[in-house]
């Protein structure tokens, strides 16, 4: 039996063995927990990661579907020349002028009884030098060609100075060529205005052409100086052309981007069959169509922007179909050929060309048929999120897009879309503008060039000319008079 003292001896060795256990199992369990809150922290680190790539898929995702639009878009033509064209319509146009469309065949139509002949004969054989004798037998051939002359006009002009009883005033004769305060005379000033403004040509191409074809040497510095003065000159000629753009019945609607000394800025344009008018602006905002727009009556054809809605009716603006139909393609590239969207689609594009083909003579009807097709169609439950898309804008646009084929020949913006491409083609070349002021002029100038060009049947330099004459003598009065030259 066990007596008490070595019972006692024996409680210690093992309460020390049992402190010495109990210290390694605190110190495993420390280590434990550390190990626990790393791998804790791994845990929350990963999933953190997790969904910044379940985030990053899902915009990758949405890219990837929006690059497969636009690629689409590129892909599948929806215009040819203006009309669309149904997709199951696989034929190609026909080669040579197409029906609808404006004859441009410059022989069919021009009278060449007064144009002067030239008989053109050989006396010897270029290839052998055999004397040649005159016969009577011709081919004729029609000439079309232009004159070089790179021969610069210097000349020192005296004005008398002269005093007028009558009013009171000195009147000096000015030379009809001449311009304010430059030695350059007016067939530079617009030469470089056409070149500038319609071919779209950077300054510095515009001083070779000069010195090139005219023998004029400039330097396009110089250059920028001089049209500068244009927008006082054609400033007065601007504001009639917007005048007859809020006169119009039907005005094209558009904007595009510009750059004033890199920071951004806007063009507008508001177009009709026969007048081109650009704004310049520093913002997108509605205000400043409010702006253009006036006071006018005229029906706004544009391709859905909020800021056209915030300024006129519902019954004065159209919706571009072109716009509309693009919408649509590319929100559909995805769908199955037999999903409700596909066949949305169809049916969208079939109203169009319905209402392009129309032949009846009463608006009322065609009106009619298209509202109760619009009806129908919107009528439809959407079944997926493209069909959903589609049906929501096809109902914020429904009466516009019936406007449009009511009131334009063919439904689209594409006149706006056309006019503002060179001026967009113009900031790629020039990289916008240095000022806005420079934004300003070039806005101007671009419109009164454009306009005149748009007349195939006007002579260009004899318009700009008399519309230069009249803003100088607006601007300058001193040259308003009539001057003679001695012989």
């Amino acid at each position: 039996m066990m007596v008490l003292p070595d019972y006692v001896e024996r409680l210690r060795k093992d309460v020390r063995l049992l402190r010495i256990h109990n210290e390694r199992l605190l110190r495993a369990a420390d280590q434990l927990r550390e190990k626990a809150k790393a791998l804790a922290e791994e845990v929350d680190r990963l999933q953190k990661e997790n969904g910044q790539l379940r985030k990053e898929n899902g915009q990758l995702k949405e890219e990837i579907e929006k690059l497969t639009k636009t690629n689409i878009r590129y892909q599948v033509a929806l215009f040819d020349h203006g009309n669309f064209k149904h997709p199951d319509e696989k034929d190609k146009k026909a080669k040579g002028g197409q029906i609808g469309h404006a004859d441009t065949n410059r022989e069919a139509t021009e009278d060449r009884s007064s144009y002067p002949r030239q008989r053109r004969h050989a006396r010897q054989c270029g290839t052998c030098g055999h004397t040649l004798s005159r016969v009577h037998a011709t081919r004729e051939k029609f000439l079309l060609d232009i004159v070089i002359n790179p021969t610069v006009v210097k000349l020192i002009v005296e004005t008398e100075r002269q005093w007028c009883s009558s009013c009171k005033t000195e009147v000096n004769a000015k030379h009809p060529q001449s311009l304010p305060f430059t030695e350059y005379g007016m067939n530079v000033f617009m030469m470089g205005l056409l070149l500038r403004f319609r071919c779209h040509l950077p300054f510095s191409h515009i001083a070779t052409v000069l010195r090139v074809g005219y023998g004029v040497s400039i330097a396009p510095s110089a250059l920028v100086n001089l049209l500068a003065c244009a927008k006082s000159y054609l400033q007065k000629r601007y504001d009639e052309l917007v005048e007859a753009v809020r006169n119009g019945k039907i005005m094209y609607n558009d904007e595009t981007g510009w750059l004033v000394h890199g920071q951004p800025a806007w063009l507008w344009v508001a177009a009709t069959d026969e007048v081109t008018v650009y704004k310049a602006a520093q913002s997108r905002g509605h205000g400043i169509f409010k702006d253009l727009y006036g006071e006018s009556h005229a029906v706004s054809m544009h391709d859905g922007y909020k800021a056209y809605s915030a300024v006129v009716d519902a019954d004065t603006e159209c919706f571009c179909w072109s716009h509309m139909l693009r919408f649509v393609f590319e929100e559909t590239v995805n769908e199955p050929e037999e999903s409700d969207a596909i066949r949305l689609r169809d049916d969208l594009v079939a109203i169009y060309r319905f209402g392009r083909e129309y032949t009846g003579e009463s608006p009322d009807e065609l009106a009619t048929i298209l509202t109760q097709q619009f009806t129908d169609l919107l009528t439809r439950p959407p079944t997926s999120p493209p069909m959903k898309a589609i049906l929501r804008r096809a109902k914020e646009q429904q009466h516009g897009l019936v406007n449009a084929l009511l009131l334009t020949p063919d439904g689209t913006n594409n006149l706006s879309e056309r006019e503002l491409r060179g001026m967009s083609l113009h900031c790629d070349i020039s990289n916008g503008s240095d000022t806005f002021k420079g934004m300003e002029v070039t806005a101007i100038c671009a419109s009164v060039v454009r306009t005149i060009t748009r007349n195939k049947d006007a002579k260009f330099f004899s318009v700009l000319f008399e519309t230069l004459r009249d803003g100088i003598h607006s601007t300058f009065p001193q040259y308003r008079h009539q001057s003679f030259t001695d012989t």
